[in-house]
């Protein structure tokens, strides 16, 4: 039941942070236009400033929109405890996208991916070397369309327990 929940917390997490991030090229930033579901997320940008964390409810993965000129970005938090994050990202568009996750406080980068056009890439910390967890703190999402638009969606949630993130 922990794994379904921790991958729909992802999922909600993605689409959130997609929607929430939306930006054209004339406007680096642009505020959430969107409800966040049952207090999943706080107001969100598309700042680097985190005020958001990666869903750790049951069944109700955080859900993101990222869609508009490039680079479409969205902060989100790990908190304390909840290290094992799942990651669900869907490109919409009819151009490939280049997807990257990096801890703000550190700058180290998670992964750096393509995801090929009308395809999803599922990224599962534990299934990535990172078993112990990821670190606390900050993270940036960051999508790119190499000189195209971004439309995609995202769903992110956060466990305390490997088996939280179903394979």
């Amino acid at each position: 039941m922990k794994r379904k929940g921790l991958f729909f917390a992802i999922l909600s997490l993605s689409l959130t942070t997609a929607t929430v991030s939306a930006c054209d090229s004339t406007s680096p930033t642009q505020g959430n236009t969107s409800t966040p579901k049952s207090g999943v997320l706080a107001s969100q940008s598309a700042s680097t400033t985190v005020t958001n964390s990666l869903s750790e409810e049951e069944n109700k993965p955080s859900h993101y929109i990222a869609s508009g000129g490039e680079p479409v970005q969205q902060p989100f938090a790990v908190n304390p405890r909840f290290g094992h994050i799942k990651l669900l990202m869907k490109n919409n568009s009819s151009h490939e996208v280049n997807v990257s996750l990096t801890h703000l406080d550190t700058s180290k980068v998670y992964f750096a991916r393509t995801i090929a056009a009308g395809e999803s890439l599922d990224w599962i910390n534990i299934n990535e070397g990172f078993t112990q967890g990821m670190r606390t703190g900050d993270y940036l999402l960051q999508w790119s369309g190499g000189g195209y638009s971004v439309d995609g969606e995202v769903w992110g949630s956060a466990g305390s327990d490997p088996d939280d993130n179903p394979n």
